[in-house]
């Protein structure tokens, strides 16, 4: 009976044993379910996030290129392509026009404000609110579009019209400041005497008569073939003489 009984004890321990190896294997496996199911739900979500930011794309290019159409659309019936090509749009007004392209380049920022659509339309959009003397709007909205790479042409672009805002507003030392700026951060992306021709007429117009004419002369010694060289020499003999 002794032998039996350990026997069977043994027998006992076995199955115990083995009903707890069920028992783990049972919970590793639904361990890598879990995993698995983790990694296709990312996987999912990060197919979906891709068709997502390409419809976003998609359509604000889409938005962006009626506002661009609609901005560059002539004004009174005038013909505009040599062609002959009838365009899409026509406005009675300048006014009239930007307005109508104001509100697109407005929808797309709202609708798409993360794209590289959205930076043009911030742009273009404080163009259009330039040209309609609504110069706060367009401040707010160069400022903006400044908010870039300097790498893009669009952060010396907007600066550039910022610019032309300050010195429209009696701002014309902030103009300076935004035309030094981007002269420092220019790489070679727009012509640097550009910016410094710019830059010496905000000093003119905010009366720093030396710093304007500092800065003609350095487009003079340092930009000789530069077709601006001669505008420089003009403007520079001008201040010399008053």
């Amino acid at each position: 009976m002794t032998k039996l009984h350990r026997k069977e004890l043994k027998q006992d321990e076995i199955r115990e044993k083995f009903a707890e190896a069920i028992r783990s294997v049972s919970l590793h496996r639904r361990e890598v379910l879990y995993i698995i199911g983790i990694v296709v739900a990312v996987g999912l979500l990060t197919i979906a996030w891709f068709y997502y930011e390409r419809n976003q794309q998609e359509q604000s290019q889409n938005l962006l290129a009626i506002a661009i159409e609609k901005f560059q659309a002539p004004v009174g019936g005038a013909q505009p392509d040599p062609a002959g090509q009838k365009p899409k749009y026509n406005y009675k007004t300048d006014e009239e026009k930007y307005s109508d392209a104001l509100k697109d380049f407005d929808q797309i920022v709202k609708l798409h404000g993360n794209t590289p659509a959205a930076d043009m339309a911030r742009y273009q959009g404080g163009i259009c609110a330039f040209y309609l003397k609504d110069y706060k709007k367009a401040e707010e909205y160069l400022l903006q579009a400044g908010k870039i790479s300097d790498r893009n042409i669009l952060y010396f672009q907007s600066r550039i019209a910022l610019a032309n805002v300050y010195n429209l507003t009696a701002k014309s030392g902030e103009a300076s400041r935004v035309l030094e700026d981007a002269i420092r951060k220019d790489k070679n992306v727009v012509p640097v005497e550009y910016l410094m021709f710019q830059s010496a007429e905000s000093f003119v117009k905010a009366g720093k008569t030396k710093e304007a004419i500092d800065t003609f002369q350095k487009i003079l010694d340092q930009y000789k073939d530069s077709p601006l060289n001669y505008q420089a020499q003009i403007r520079l003999n001008e201040l010399k003489r008053n």
